[in-house]
């Protein structure tokens, strides 16, 4: 049996979790080329805050998807890193 983690660490983890709009910025990557570099330092601080409170978590299941979603936001940045720039238009 594994360990429990508390219900207001996994509260916090889901809120959080849900009010990113995560798939905003590929879904419409052209539409504001603005906010592409906005975008992906968002990501990346996204994923560092999910590996930063995943230390703190007992539950191996649990540890494993946050990381698992930390990785998902950085391949996230390096999609739109890997964006051409010009292809706005």
């Amino acid at each position: 049996m594994g360990m429990i983690i508390p219900l207001e660490d996994a509260r916090r983890v889901h809120d959080m979790i849900r009010q990113e709009p995560v798939l905003a910025a590929l879904r419409h990557p052209r539409s504001r080329p603005e906010d592409r570099q906005g975008r992906i330092v968002q990501f990346r601080q996204k994923a560092e805050e999910l590996r930063t409170i995943s230390d703190d978590i007992i539950l191996s299941e649990t540890r494993s998807t946050l990381l698992n979603l930390a990785q998902s936001y950085d391949h996230m940045a390096r999609t739109l890193e890997d964006l051409p720039q010009g292809s706005e238009a």
